[in-house]
């Protein structure tokens, strides 16, 4: 969601269709246009070496694009592991998909906006520390590191106060949830459907129980410095800041 490729293929091809406009309007300025003749101009722009120059160039830019798109998102996979690293398990036991981290990672973006690249900066440098001194094997100092729990109480205490409508809330959440990342949207109608190999996104009332409750419930029991360091972040005791939101998560829990 924050890579600039796709923007600057959309730059890239308003640029082409430009040049085809400038085109239709030289030839036929003053005659109506066929669709016939619209199909003659298209064929001798897709022939035409005048614009050999624009690709080889644009190629060029978006090999940059690229490169720096890969770098943003080794700054993001690092928040990310953050913000469901106790979901880990379940991840492993295929009891959730892990296809649910984008669409959580959505959920979290609309919750902080650019907020979320200054959070990504921070993991990434933090986790780039751990990584030169060879301690980012299993990951579990970074998740352990006060600076890490900072943001990550953060993040928490920002999805619990997301929930304070919990029904529409909910309802809501299980829609950005259950979207099936192999869509790709061409418009607000319009969608393409890409190559899945498997069943649909899996996000029902159990997926949500688990999902929320396994993030939210284990601060419920913070004690010592982790308690401390959350009343500092987030200015509320952890009972009092979870308490409600745990009590619906209990009322909705599916039967087992």
């Amino acid at each position: 969601m924050f890579q600039r490729g796709p923007e600057y293929m959309r730059k890239t091809a308003n640029m082409v269709l430009d040049a085809l406009l400038q085109a239709v309007r030289e030839g036929y300025a003053d005659k109506p246009l066929h669709p016939d003749d619209l199909a003659r101009i298209v064929d001798a722009t897709k022939a035409s070496t005048d614009l050999d120059h624009f690709y080889r160039a644009s190629f060029d830019e978006l090999q940059r694009v690229a490169e720096d798109d890969s770098h943003r998102t080794t700054r993001i996979n690092a928040f990310g592991r953050l913000v469901v690293h106790p979901l880990s398990d379940h991840f492993e036991a295929g009891r959730l998909d892990r296809r649910l981290i984008g669409n959580f990672f959505f959920f979290v973006r609309s919750l902080f906006g650019d907020r979320v690249e200054a959070f990504a900066d921070e993991a990434n440098a933090v986790a780039e520390e751990y990584r030169a001194r060879g301690e980012l094997e299993t990951w579990d100092a970074f998740y352990a590191d006060p600076r890490m729990k900072r943001i990550y109480y953060q993040v928490m205490a920002r999805v619990v106060r997301a929930f304070k409508v919990f029904e529409a809330r909910r309802d809501w959440v299980m829609k950005v949830m259950q979207h099936d990342p192999t869509n790709t949207a061409l418009s607000s109608t319009v969608y393409v459907q890409g190559n899945f190999d498997g069943e649909a996104m899996p996000f029902g009332p159990r997926e949500f129980f688990l999902f929320f409750d396994s993030l939210i419930r284990p601060l419920r029991d913070l004690q010592g410095e982790d308690k401390a360091l959350f009343v500092e972040v987030v200015g509320e005791e952890p009972i009092a800041m979870v308490g409600d939101f745990l009590m619906e998560m209990t009322r909705v829990k599916p039967a087992d």
